[in-house]
């Protein structure tokens, strides 16, 4: 399962979209990364964690959490360690710093969907879904 924390309704369904299209029928979509947060804790202590959500997409800009605060408490959470992709319109070079020494694995500029989709493969290591 790949979640995605994406505020903008019509982002979250294009990603959606691209993410089925593309292979990834198994996604679970997200408001905001405090949502994403509160079920990725509530996998916690799940031995088929990794059944469950196999990476996290999200936006930096949401409301309640946003990105950055996501990305960090999965890369300093023990048990999580899951691959996180930022996909934001806010990659500027400080915000890529910023993201790079929070551990996110990648990080990408709205709208290149079709890049995502590589990234996806590439970090979860299969051709695709």
């Amino acid at each position: 399962v790949i979640a995605v924390a994406e505020d903008s309704v019509l982002l979250s369904k294009m990603i959606e979209e691209a993410l089925h299209k593309s292979g990834y029928v198994n996604t679970k979509m997200f408001p905001n990364g405090q949502e994403l947060w509160n079920y990725l804790s509530g996998l916690r202590g799940s031995d088929d964690l990794r059944s469950k959500v196999a990476l996290v997409i999200t936006d930096i800009e949401m409301p309640q959490m946003d990105g950055h605060r996501l990305t960090k408490l999965i890369k300093d959470d023990k048990e999580l360690k899951l691959p996180v992709i930022i996909f934001s319109s806010l990659i500027t070079e400080e915000m890529r710093r910023k993201g790079k020494e929070l551990g996110a694995d990648e990080q990408m500029s709205k709208p290149e969907i079709g890049h995502l989709v590589k990234v996806i493969d590439h970090l979860l290591g299969q051709g695709n879904g």
